[in-house]
């Protein structure tokens, strides 16, 4: 078994958690990391959607980056006023 340090380069360089490598993957579960707030975890349909948007154009999956800035931009501007 490697050291917990090898372990967290492997993680990072397979892009998946270090618990995974140690344990395997939980049934239904994949996980995808942020840089700023570590892994998050996916459920079934939520990775469906992913593998849906990566199959797309690169012209579309822009503009489906850009809508989903403005809803974020929007989502921030109401929590803006709401406090």
């Amino acid at each position: 078994m490697p050291t917990q340090d090898k372990l967290r380069v492997l993680s990072d360089w397979l892009q998946v958690s270090p618990d995974e490598l140690r344990f395997g993957r939980a049934p239904g579960k994949t996980y995808v990391f942020e840089m700023n707030d570590g892994p998050i975890e996916m459920g079934l349909a939520d990775r469906e959607m992913v593998d849906r948007y990566l199959s797309l154009s690169l012209q579309v999956r822009k503009t489906i980056r850009d809508v989903v800035s403005a809803f974020l931009m929007a989502q921030s501007a109401e929590k803006l006023l709401s406090s």
